[in-house]
Protein backbone atom coordinates (compact mmCIF):
# COMPACT_ATOMS: atom_id res chain seq x y z
CA UNK A 1 0.00 0.00 0.00
CA UNK A 2 1.41 3.16 -0.83
CA UNK A 3 2.04 5.93 2.06
CA UNK A 4 1.88 8.99 -0.24
CA UNK A 5 -1.42 10.47 0.99
CA UNK A 6 -1.71 13.13 3.30
CA UNK A 7 -1.23 12.50 7.38
CA UNK A 8 -4.52 13.69 9.03
CA UNK A 9 -3.61 15.07 12.22
CA UNK A 10 -5.95 15.03 15.18
CA UNK A 11 -6.13 18.47 17.11
CA UNK A 12 -7.79 19.55 19.75
CA UNK A 13 -6.24 23.00 20.76
CA UNK A 14 -4.25 21.42 23.68
CA UNK A 15 -0.59 21.63 23.90
CA UNK A 16 -0.49 18.19 23.92
CA UNK A 17 -2.21 17.99 20.11
CA UNK A 18 0.44 21.16 19.18
CA UNK A 19 2.83 18.72 21.29
CA UNK A 20 2.07 15.82 18.17
CA UNK A 21 2.16 17.84 15.35
CA UNK A 22 5.67 19.59 16.16
CA UNK A 23 6.68 15.75 16.82
CA UNK A 24 5.05 14.39 13.49
CA UNK A 25 6.54 17.01 11.18
CA UNK A 26 10.01 15.79 12.23
CA UNK A 27 9.09 12.51 12.06
CA UNK A 28 6.58 12.68 8.70
CA UNK A 29 8.56 14.85 6.52
CA UNK A 30 7.32 17.16 3.07
CA UNK A 31 4.01 15.61 3.78
CA UNK A 32 1.03 17.01 2.95
CA UNK A 33 -1.76 17.05 5.95
CA UNK A 34 -5.67 17.79 6.84
CA UNK A 35 -5.94 19.32 10.45
CA UNK A 36 -8.86 17.45 11.98
CA UNK A 37 -10.97 19.17 14.79
CA UNK A 38 -14.31 17.00 15.63
CA UNK A 39 -17.01 19.37 16.98
CA UNK A 40 -20.57 18.22 18.30
CA UNK A 41 -22.38 21.34 19.00
CA UNK A 42 -24.81 22.66 21.62
CA UNK A 43 -28.01 20.49 19.85
CA UNK A 44 -25.77 17.31 19.94
CA UNK A 45 -23.85 17.43 23.40
CA UNK A 46 -27.36 18.74 24.92
CA UNK A 47 -30.34 17.89 23.11
CA UNK A 48 -28.99 14.94 21.40
CA UNK A 49 -30.64 15.64 18.55
CA UNK A 50 -30.77 18.42 16.14
CA UNK A 51 -31.83 22.09 16.16
CA UNK A 52 -34.59 21.90 13.59
CA UNK A 53 -36.42 18.98 15.82
CA UNK A 54 -36.61 21.29 18.72
CA UNK A 55 -39.56 23.71 19.26
CA UNK A 56 -39.99 26.98 18.78
CA UNK A 57 -37.28 29.46 20.64
CA UNK A 58 -35.34 26.30 22.09
CA UNK A 59 -34.70 25.31 18.23
CA UNK A 60 -33.59 29.07 17.23
CA UNK A 61 -31.40 29.25 20.17
CA UNK A 62 -29.49 26.13 19.35
CA UNK A 63 -29.09 26.68 15.84
CA UNK A 64 -27.47 29.68 17.16
CA UNK A 65 -24.76 28.12 19.35
CA UNK A 66 -24.58 25.71 17.08
CA UNK A 67 -23.30 28.06 14.90
CA UNK A 68 -20.89 29.52 16.99
CA UNK A 69 -19.74 26.11 17.68
CA UNK A 70 -18.91 25.95 13.94
CA UNK A 71 -17.17 29.03 13.92
CA UNK A 72 -14.64 28.21 16.99
CA UNK A 73 -14.19 24.90 15.53
CA UNK A 74 -13.21 26.00 12.28
CA UNK A 75 -10.60 28.31 14.36
CA UNK A 76 -9.06 25.52 16.25
CA UNK A 77 -8.94 23.83 13.00
CA UNK A 78 -6.99 27.13 11.37
CA UNK A 79 -4.60 27.63 14.43
CA UNK A 80 -3.84 23.61 13.95
CA UNK A 81 -2.79 24.69 10.43
CA UNK A 82 -0.55 27.06 11.03
CA UNK A 83 0.96 24.62 13.77
CA UNK A 84 0.79 22.31 11.17
CA UNK A 85 2.48 24.83 8.30
CA UNK A 86 5.53 25.88 11.05
CA UNK A 87 6.64 21.99 11.47
CA UNK A 88 6.27 21.33 7.62
CA UNK A 89 3.25 19.64 7.02
CA UNK A 90 1.56 21.45 3.47
CA UNK A 91 -1.85 21.48 5.72
CA UNK A 92 -5.37 22.65 5.22
CA UNK A 93 -8.09 22.81 7.85
CA UNK A 94 -10.97 20.31 8.41
CA UNK A 95 -13.59 20.54 11.18
CA UNK A 96 -16.27 17.85 10.88
CA UNK A 97 -19.31 17.68 13.15
CA UNK A 98 -19.33 14.99 14.84
CA UNK A 99 -22.44 12.95 14.99
CA UNK A 100 -21.50 9.71 16.20
CA UNK A 101 -17.66 8.79 18.40
CA UNK A 102 -15.51 11.27 18.30
CA UNK A 103 -12.70 8.47 17.25
CA UNK A 104 -15.43 7.10 14.60
CA UNK A 105 -15.43 11.00 12.95
CA UNK A 106 -11.66 11.01 12.76
CA UNK A 107 -11.47 7.69 11.22
CA UNK A 108 -14.20 8.96 8.43
CA UNK A 109 -12.27 11.69 8.34
CA UNK A 110 -9.14 10.28 7.34
CA UNK A 111 -11.21 8.03 4.54
CA UNK A 112 -12.46 10.66 3.28
CA UNK A 113 -9.16 12.59 2.80
CA UNK A 114 -7.49 9.49 1.73
CA UNK A 115 -4.92 10.07 4.66
CA UNK A 116 -2.15 7.22 4.83
CA UNK A 117 -1.25 8.31 8.69
CA UNK A 118 -3.31 9.37 11.01
CA UNK A 119 -1.35 11.51 14.13
CA UNK A 120 -3.12 11.94 17.63
CA UNK A 121 -1.77 12.83 21.42
CA UNK A 122 -1.42 10.04 24.43
CA UNK A 123 0.07 10.88 27.46
CA UNK A 124 2.87 8.40 27.65
CA UNK A 125 3.24 6.45 30.62
CA UNK A 126 0.14 7.50 32.31
CA UNK A 127 -2.10 5.93 29.77
CA UNK A 128 -3.21 6.76 26.06
CA UNK A 129 -4.72 10.22 25.51
CA UNK A 130 -5.84 10.81 29.48
CA UNK A 131 -5.75 14.30 29.15
CA UNK A 132 -5.68 14.86 25.25
CA UNK A 133 -8.37 12.88 23.40
CA UNK A 134 -9.48 10.72 26.65
CA UNK A 135 -10.22 7.15 24.99
CA UNK A 136 -10.29 8.11 21.47
CA UNK A 137 -6.34 7.42 20.80
CA UNK A 138 -6.87 4.00 22.03
CA UNK A 139 -9.94 3.85 19.91
CA UNK A 140 -7.60 4.81 16.74
CA UNK A 141 -5.21 2.60 17.90
CA UNK A 142 -7.81 -0.72 17.71
CA UNK A 143 -9.67 0.60 14.86
CA UNK A 144 -7.99 1.79 12.13
CA UNK A 145 -6.87 0.97 8.86
CA UNK A 146 -3.82 3.23 8.64
CA UNK A 147 -0.98 3.59 10.71
CA UNK A 148 -1.42 5.71 13.90
CA UNK A 149 1.32 7.66 15.11
CA UNK A 150 0.97 8.53 18.65
CA UNK A 151 2.40 10.88 20.34
CA UNK A 152 2.83 11.22 24.03
CA UNK A 153 3.32 14.67 25.60
CA UNK A 154 7.02 13.65 27.21
CA UNK A 155 8.13 13.27 23.58
CA UNK A 156 10.86 16.23 22.61
CA UNK A 157 11.78 17.16 18.59
CA UNK A 158 15.31 16.99 19.78
CA UNK A 159 16.28 14.78 22.26
CA UNK A 160 14.88 11.72 20.42
CA UNK A 161 16.92 12.10 17.26
CA UNK A 162 17.96 8.24 16.78
CA UNK A 163 17.21 5.38 15.01
CA UNK A 164 13.65 4.10 14.50
CA UNK A 165 13.36 1.11 16.75
CA UNK A 166 11.45 -1.65 14.70
CA UNK A 167 9.82 -4.32 16.75
CA UNK A 168 10.60 -7.69 15.18
CA UNK A 169 8.99 -11.24 15.25
CA UNK A 170 8.75 -12.30 11.99
CA UNK A 171 5.23 -12.04 11.26
CA UNK A 172 3.74 -10.80 8.37
CA UNK A 173 2.70 -8.03 10.45
CA UNK A 174 5.53 -6.82 11.48
CA UNK A 175 6.46 -7.33 7.90
CA UNK A 176 3.96 -5.47 7.34
CA UNK A 177 4.90 -2.23 9.89
CA UNK A 178 8.46 -2.25 8.90
CA UNK A 179 7.62 -1.46 5.33
CA UNK A 180 5.18 1.15 5.98
CA UNK A 181 6.87 2.86 8.47
CA UNK A 182 9.92 3.30 5.56
CA UNK A 183 7.52 5.17 3.11
CA UNK A 184 6.56 6.92 6.20
CA UNK A 185 9.29 8.07 7.89
CA UNK A 186 11.88 10.66 7.11
CA UNK A 187 14.78 8.43 8.78
CA UNK A 188 16.97 6.17 6.44
CA UNK A 189 18.45 4.60 9.49
CA UNK A 190 17.08 2.06 11.32
CA UNK A 191 17.33 -0.26 13.96
CA UNK A 192 15.55 -3.65 14.13
CA UNK A 193 14.98 -5.31 17.72
CA UNK A 194 14.01 -8.13 19.29
CA UNK A 195 14.04 -10.28 22.35
CA UNK A 196 13.61 -13.18 23.87
CA UNK A 197 12.96 -14.14 27.64
CA UNK A 198 15.03 -16.57 29.55
CA UNK A 199 13.88 -19.85 31.36
CA UNK A 200 17.51 -20.08 33.55
CA UNK A 201 16.41 -16.26 34.85
CA UNK A 202 13.75 -18.49 37.02
CA UNK A 203 16.47 -19.55 38.92
CA UNK A 204 14.81 -19.20 42.27
CA UNK A 205 11.70 -20.91 40.76
CA UNK A 206 14.24 -23.93 39.87
CA UNK A 207 16.41 -24.02 43.04
CA UNK A 208 14.12 -26.97 43.72
CA UNK A 209 14.85 -29.18 41.16
CA UNK A 210 17.12 -31.32 39.81
CA UNK A 211 20.46 -30.10 38.40
CA UNK A 212 19.45 -31.75 35.26
CA UNK A 213 16.26 -29.55 34.75
CA UNK A 214 18.52 -26.50 35.27
CA UNK A 215 20.93 -27.55 32.63
CA UNK A 216 17.98 -27.66 30.46
CA UNK A 217 16.92 -24.24 31.05
CA UNK A 218 20.28 -22.86 30.46
CA UNK A 219 20.27 -24.89 27.35
CA UNK A 220 16.89 -23.53 26.63
CA UNK A 221 18.11 -20.13 26.98
CA UNK A 222 20.99 -20.42 24.25
CA UNK A 223 18.56 -21.63 21.33
CA UNK A 224 16.65 -18.80 22.46
CA UNK A 225 19.70 -16.66 22.06
CA UNK A 226 20.58 -17.76 18.85
CA UNK A 227 17.20 -17.56 17.67
CA UNK A 228 16.95 -14.34 18.53
CA UNK A 229 20.19 -13.23 16.22
CA UNK A 230 18.56 -15.27 13.50
CA UNK A 231 15.60 -13.60 13.76
CA UNK A 232 16.88 -9.98 13.97
CA UNK A 233 19.36 -11.29 10.65
CA UNK A 234 16.02 -11.61 9.07
CA UNK A 235 14.33 -8.46 10.35
CA UNK A 236 17.54 -6.88 8.93
CA UNK A 237 16.79 -7.95 5.66
CA UNK A 238 13.10 -7.08 5.33
CA UNK A 239 13.96 -3.49 7.03
CA UNK A 240 16.59 -3.18 3.87
CA UNK A 241 14.48 -4.81 1.39
CA UNK A 242 12.18 -1.91 2.19
CA UNK A 243 14.71 0.59 2.19
CA UNK A 244 16.11 1.08 5.16
CA UNK A 245 19.68 0.87 6.40
CA UNK A 246 19.52 -0.88 9.29
CA UNK A 247 21.50 -2.38 12.32
CA UNK A 248 20.04 -5.48 14.69
CA UNK A 249 19.60 -5.57 18.39
CA UNK A 250 18.80 -8.67 20.44
CA UNK A 251 18.42 -8.51 23.71
CA UNK A 252 16.98 -11.04 26.89
CA UNK A 253 13.87 -9.53 28.47
CA UNK A 254 14.84 -9.11 32.10
CA UNK A 255 10.55 -8.51 32.43
CA UNK A 256 7.81 -7.29 30.18
CA UNK A 257 8.81 -7.57 26.79
CA UNK A 258 7.42 -4.49 25.88
CA UNK A 259 9.52 -2.59 28.58
CA UNK A 260 12.65 -4.05 27.20
CA UNK A 261 11.54 -2.73 23.63
CA UNK A 262 11.10 0.46 25.72
CA UNK A 263 14.51 0.32 27.73
CA UNK A 264 16.33 -0.46 23.96
CA UNK A 265 14.56 2.89 22.57
CA UNK A 266 15.47 4.75 25.44
CA UNK A 267 19.22 3.39 25.15
CA UNK A 268 19.42 4.19 21.46
CA UNK A 269 17.64 7.66 21.87
CA UNK A 270 15.16 6.18 18.73
CA UNK A 271 12.67 8.78 17.37
CA UNK A 272 9.89 6.47 17.02
CA UNK A 273 9.24 2.86 18.04
CA UNK A 274 7.64 0.75 15.17
CA UNK A 275 5.25 -2.28 15.93
CA UNK A 276 2.52 -4.20 14.03
CA UNK A 277 -1.43 -4.28 15.73
CA UNK A 278 -4.31 -6.41 14.50
CA UNK A 279 -6.55 -3.60 14.72
CA UNK A 280 -10.42 -4.27 15.23
CA UNK A 281 -8.93 -7.02 17.66
CA UNK A 282 -6.49 -4.74 19.41
CA UNK A 283 -2.69 -5.47 19.69
CA UNK A 284 -0.87 -7.94 17.72
CA UNK A 285 -0.68 -11.85 17.81
CA UNK A 286 2.62 -12.03 16.80
CA UNK A 287 4.14 -8.97 19.53
CA UNK A 288 1.07 -10.54 21.86
CA UNK A 289 0.85 -7.71 24.88
CA UNK A 290 3.90 -5.58 23.39
CA UNK A 291 2.38 -3.18 20.93
CA UNK A 292 -0.65 -2.43 23.60
CA UNK A 293 2.25 -2.24 26.25
CA UNK A 294 4.68 -0.21 24.23
CA UNK A 295 1.80 2.39 23.26
CA UNK A 296 0.60 2.58 26.59
CA UNK A 297 3.86 3.16 28.54
CA UNK A 298 6.12 5.18 25.92
CA UNK A 299 7.87 8.35 26.37
CA UNK A 300 8.09 8.15 22.84
CA UNK A 301 6.03 8.14 19.58
CA UNK A 302 4.63 4.96 18.21
CA UNK A 303 3.99 4.00 15.34
CA UNK A 304 1.32 1.31 15.33
CA UNK A 305 0.51 -0.40 11.93
CA UNK A 306 -2.40 -2.65 11.28
CA UNK A 307 -2.17 -5.71 8.78
CA UNK A 308 -2.29 -5.28 5.25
Amino acid sequence: MSQQGPALLAYDGSPSSATAIAVAGRLLRGREAVVCHVWSGVSQAVFRTTPATLPGVLGDAATELDELDSEAAANVAAEGVELARSAGFDARPWAPRRQTKTWRAILDAADESGATVLVCGAHGISGVGRALLGSVSTSLVHHSRIPVLVVPHTASEEAMSGPPLLCYDGSDGARTAIAAACELLGARRALVFHCWESWASEAPALAGVSATVQGMAAELDEIATEQSRDRVKEGIEVAERAGFEAEGLSERAPGPIWMAALDAAEQHGSGVIVAGSRGLTGVSAALGSVSNGVVHHSRRPVLVVPPG
